[in-house]
Protein backbone atom coordinates (compact mmCIF):
# COMPACT_ATOMS: atom_id res chain seq x y z
CA UNK A 1 0.00 0.00 0.00
CA UNK A 2 1.22 3.50 -0.87
CA UNK A 3 0.62 5.57 2.28
CA UNK A 4 1.57 9.26 2.07
CA UNK A 5 2.03 9.49 5.85
CA UNK A 6 4.60 6.69 5.84
CA UNK A 7 6.23 8.20 2.75
CA UNK A 8 6.50 11.58 4.49
CA UNK A 9 8.26 10.14 7.54
CA UNK A 10 10.61 8.04 5.41
CA UNK A 11 11.49 10.97 3.14
CA UNK A 12 12.56 13.11 6.10
CA UNK A 13 14.17 10.15 7.92
CA UNK A 14 11.91 10.47 10.94
CA UNK A 15 10.88 7.34 12.79
CA UNK A 16 7.21 7.05 13.69
CA UNK A 17 8.26 6.57 17.34
CA UNK A 18 10.09 9.92 17.37
CA UNK A 19 7.23 11.67 15.62
CA UNK A 20 4.67 10.25 18.05
CA UNK A 21 6.88 11.15 21.01
CA UNK A 22 7.15 14.73 19.74
CA UNK A 23 3.39 15.01 19.36
CA UNK A 24 2.62 13.70 22.85
CA UNK A 25 5.37 15.73 24.55
CA UNK A 26 4.33 18.96 22.82
CA UNK A 27 0.64 18.61 23.68
CA UNK A 28 -0.46 21.15 26.29
CA UNK A 29 -2.83 19.94 29.01
CA UNK A 30 -4.55 21.52 31.97
CA UNK A 31 -2.97 20.68 35.30
CA UNK A 32 -4.76 17.90 37.14
CA UNK A 33 -5.64 20.20 40.04
CA UNK A 34 -7.36 22.78 37.83
CA UNK A 35 -9.05 20.06 35.76
CA UNK A 36 -10.49 18.45 38.88
CA UNK A 37 -12.00 21.74 40.08
CA UNK A 38 -13.43 22.53 36.64
CA UNK A 39 -14.88 19.02 36.27
CA UNK A 40 -16.76 19.35 39.56
CA UNK A 41 -18.07 22.77 38.48
CA UNK A 42 -19.27 21.35 35.16
CA UNK A 43 -21.16 18.50 36.82
CA UNK A 44 -22.80 20.95 39.22
CA UNK A 45 -23.86 23.24 36.35
CA UNK A 46 -25.44 20.31 34.52
CA UNK A 47 -27.45 19.11 37.51
CA UNK A 48 -28.38 22.66 38.58
CA UNK A 49 -29.96 23.57 35.24
CA UNK A 50 -27.27 26.16 34.44
CA UNK A 51 -26.07 26.99 30.94
CA UNK A 52 -23.76 24.34 29.49
CA UNK A 53 -22.66 23.63 25.93
CA UNK A 54 -22.46 21.01 23.19
CA UNK A 55 -21.22 21.12 19.61
CA UNK A 56 -23.85 21.47 16.91
CA UNK A 57 -25.23 18.31 15.30
CA UNK A 58 -26.12 17.66 11.68
CA UNK A 59 -25.99 19.79 8.55
CA UNK A 60 -25.89 23.47 9.58
CA UNK A 61 -26.37 22.19 13.17
CA UNK A 62 -30.10 21.80 12.48
CA UNK A 63 -30.22 18.53 14.41
CA UNK A 64 -28.89 20.09 17.62
CA UNK A 65 -32.45 20.43 18.92
CA UNK A 66 -32.53 16.65 19.32
CA UNK A 67 -29.67 16.79 21.78
CA UNK A 68 -31.00 19.79 23.69
CA UNK A 69 -34.37 18.07 24.00
CA UNK A 70 -32.64 14.86 25.10
CA UNK A 71 -30.83 16.65 27.93
CA UNK A 72 -34.00 18.41 28.97
CA UNK A 73 -35.69 15.03 29.39
CA UNK A 74 -32.63 13.16 30.64
CA UNK A 75 -31.06 15.67 33.03
CA UNK A 76 -33.84 18.20 33.63
CA UNK A 77 -31.57 20.83 32.10
CA UNK A 78 -33.19 23.08 29.52
CA UNK A 79 -30.16 25.38 29.27
CA UNK A 80 -28.00 23.17 27.07
CA UNK A 81 -26.76 25.46 24.30
CA UNK A 82 -24.96 24.98 20.97
CA UNK A 83 -21.45 26.40 20.98
CA UNK A 84 -21.56 29.68 19.00
CA UNK A 85 -18.73 28.69 16.64
CA UNK A 86 -18.52 24.93 17.26
CA UNK A 87 -15.40 25.21 19.47
CA UNK A 88 -15.26 28.66 21.07
CA UNK A 89 -16.22 27.57 24.59
CA UNK A 90 -13.60 24.75 24.82
CA UNK A 91 -11.03 27.17 23.36
CA UNK A 92 -11.73 29.72 26.08
CA UNK A 93 -11.64 27.00 28.73
CA UNK A 94 -8.26 25.54 27.77
CA UNK A 95 -6.87 29.07 27.49
CA UNK A 96 -7.96 29.87 31.04
CA UNK A 97 -6.75 26.53 32.41
CA UNK A 98 -3.28 26.63 30.80
CA UNK A 99 -2.47 30.33 30.48
CA UNK A 100 -1.85 29.94 26.73
CA UNK A 101 -3.80 31.63 23.96
CA UNK A 102 -3.90 31.22 20.17
CA UNK A 103 -4.71 34.93 19.83
CA UNK A 104 -2.75 37.90 21.12
CA UNK A 105 -3.72 38.71 24.68
CA UNK A 106 -1.68 40.43 27.39
CA UNK A 107 -3.00 38.04 30.03
CA UNK A 108 -1.84 34.87 28.25
CA UNK A 109 1.25 33.44 26.57
CA UNK A 110 0.85 33.44 22.80
CA UNK A 111 0.74 30.08 21.01
CA UNK A 112 1.45 29.66 17.32
CA UNK A 113 0.52 26.68 15.14
CA UNK A 114 -1.43 24.89 17.85
CA UNK A 115 -5.07 23.92 17.73
CA UNK A 116 -7.68 22.90 20.25
CA UNK A 117 -8.57 19.22 20.15
CA UNK A 118 -10.97 16.89 21.96
CA UNK A 119 -8.95 13.85 22.99
CA UNK A 120 -11.88 11.45 23.22
CA UNK A 121 -14.39 13.19 20.95
CA UNK A 122 -17.98 13.01 22.31
CA UNK A 123 -18.55 16.66 21.44
CA UNK A 124 -22.34 16.30 21.61
CA UNK A 125 -22.09 14.87 25.11
CA UNK A 126 -22.82 17.64 27.61
CA UNK A 127 -20.41 16.08 30.11
CA UNK A 128 -17.56 15.72 27.61
CA UNK A 129 -17.66 18.77 25.31
CA UNK A 130 -16.27 21.14 27.95
CA UNK A 131 -14.70 18.50 30.20
CA UNK A 132 -11.23 19.84 31.11
CA UNK A 133 -9.73 16.35 30.80
CA UNK A 134 -10.97 16.10 27.19
CA UNK A 135 -9.50 19.35 25.82
CA UNK A 136 -5.88 20.07 24.87
CA UNK A 137 -3.72 22.18 22.61
CA UNK A 138 -1.94 19.99 20.05
CA UNK A 139 0.66 21.03 17.44
CA UNK A 140 -1.08 21.57 14.11
CA UNK A 141 1.40 19.25 12.45
CA UNK A 142 -0.38 16.44 14.34
CA UNK A 143 -3.76 17.24 12.80
CA UNK A 144 -3.43 14.56 10.08
CA UNK A 145 -3.10 12.01 12.88
CA UNK A 146 -6.12 13.17 14.88
CA UNK A 147 -8.66 14.26 12.26
CA UNK A 148 -11.70 12.07 11.61
CA UNK A 149 -10.99 11.95 7.88
CA UNK A 150 -7.61 10.25 8.31
CA UNK A 151 -7.70 6.45 8.09
CA UNK A 152 -4.58 4.33 8.39
CA UNK A 153 -2.62 2.19 10.84
CA UNK A 154 -0.37 5.11 11.84
CA UNK A 155 -3.40 7.18 12.81
CA UNK A 156 -4.83 4.33 14.87
CA UNK A 157 -1.49 3.80 16.59
CA UNK A 158 -0.99 7.45 17.44
CA UNK A 159 -4.58 7.84 18.64
CA UNK A 160 -4.14 4.86 20.95
CA UNK A 161 -0.91 6.31 22.43
CA UNK A 162 -2.38 9.80 22.69
CA UNK A 163 -5.50 8.63 24.51
CA UNK A 164 -3.54 6.25 26.74
CA UNK A 165 -1.20 9.05 27.81
CA UNK A 166 -4.16 11.37 28.47
CA UNK A 167 -5.93 8.70 30.51
CA UNK A 168 -2.84 8.35 32.73
CA UNK A 169 -3.05 12.06 33.53
CA UNK A 170 -6.79 12.21 34.23
CA UNK A 171 -7.89 8.63 34.92
CA UNK A 172 -9.82 9.47 38.10
CA UNK A 173 -11.88 12.13 36.32
CA UNK A 174 -12.43 9.94 33.25
CA UNK A 175 -13.48 7.02 35.45
CA UNK A 176 -15.99 9.35 37.09
CA UNK A 177 -17.38 10.20 33.64
CA UNK A 178 -17.60 6.50 32.82
CA UNK A 179 -19.55 5.82 36.00
CA UNK A 180 -22.13 8.40 34.95
CA UNK A 181 -22.43 6.98 31.43
CA UNK A 182 -22.76 3.37 32.60
CA UNK A 183 -25.11 3.83 35.54
CA UNK A 184 -28.39 1.94 35.13
CA UNK A 185 -30.37 5.08 35.85
CA UNK A 186 -28.61 7.06 33.10
CA UNK A 187 -28.95 4.29 30.51
CA UNK A 188 -32.65 3.80 31.27
CA UNK A 189 -33.35 7.53 31.09
CA UNK A 190 -31.55 7.78 27.74
CA UNK A 191 -33.85 5.15 26.23
CA UNK A 192 -36.95 6.74 27.70
CA UNK A 193 -35.88 10.16 26.41
CA UNK A 194 -35.26 8.85 22.91
CA UNK A 195 -38.67 7.17 22.86
CA UNK A 196 -40.36 10.39 24.02
CA UNK A 197 -38.60 12.35 21.27
CA UNK A 198 -39.57 9.76 18.65
CA UNK A 199 -43.19 9.60 19.83
CA UNK A 200 -43.53 13.38 19.72
CA UNK A 201 -43.64 13.28 15.91
CA UNK A 202 -41.68 16.53 15.70
CA UNK A 203 -38.73 15.04 13.84
CA UNK A 204 -38.28 13.14 10.60
CA UNK A 205 -37.49 9.45 11.01
CA UNK A 206 -34.22 9.84 9.06
CA UNK A 207 -32.85 12.44 11.46
CA UNK A 208 -33.99 10.33 14.41
CA UNK A 209 -32.02 7.39 12.99
CA UNK A 210 -28.89 9.55 12.56
CA UNK A 211 -29.41 10.88 16.07
CA UNK A 212 -29.56 7.37 17.53
CA UNK A 213 -26.37 6.38 15.69
CA UNK A 214 -24.52 9.45 16.88
CA UNK A 215 -25.82 9.13 20.42
CA UNK A 216 -24.60 5.56 20.80
CA UNK A 217 -21.00 6.75 20.55
CA UNK A 218 -21.55 10.06 22.32
CA UNK A 219 -22.72 8.46 25.57
CA UNK A 220 -20.44 5.43 25.46
CA UNK A 221 -17.82 5.05 28.21
CA UNK A 222 -14.18 5.75 27.42
CA UNK A 223 -12.29 2.48 27.13
CA UNK A 224 -8.50 2.49 26.84
CA UNK A 225 -6.88 -0.43 25.03
CA UNK A 226 -3.68 -1.31 26.88
CA UNK A 227 -2.25 -3.75 24.36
Amino acid sequence: MNDSYTNFLEFFSVSKESFFEFGINETIYSSYEKAEIEWELLKKKITSNEKVYVMGFGRDAKGTALFTLLYKNLLANDNVTKDPTYNSIPTKLIRDLTGYSKSKNKKFTKLSNYQVSHIFGRTKNVYAFTAPWNIVYIPKILDPFTGHEAKCDLVKEFTRLFQKNSYKKFHKLIDDFNQIMTSNSFIEKVEISIKNIQDSGEFDEKIIKKFRTSLSSEVSPIIINND
